[in-house]
């Protein structure tokens, strides 16, 4: 069986690249803040797209942005949340 389909209407396709919303990123780095990209069981994240991620941010940004793994807790819940922390190096 073919793994191959022909798309005569391109209505119909769904296109999803990228896991990470760079511009809002981007957004909250120019400010100084650091922002927190949480990793789900739907989406795992990978380490090696996270360092890509950095990447791309810092030549978005201008500055060194790095990717470091943690977890947060926010608004004092019981549970931490796993994810990736970015951040502009000083």
């Amino acid at each position: 069986m073919s793994r191959v389909h022909r798309v005569t209407d391109k209505s119909v396709v769904t296109r999803s690249f990228r896991i990470l919303d760079y511009r809002e990123i981007a957004a909250i780095l120019r400010t100084g803040d650091t922002a927190f990209f949480e990793n789900t069981k739907e989406l795992p994240l990978k380490r090696q797209t996270m360092w890509k991620a950095a990447k791309r941010l810092s030549v978005m940004v201008g500055k060194k942005v790095s990717a470091t793994r943690g977890a947060i807790k926010l608004n004092g819940d019981a549970g931490a949340m796993d994810g990736y922390l970015f951040q502009v190096e000083a």
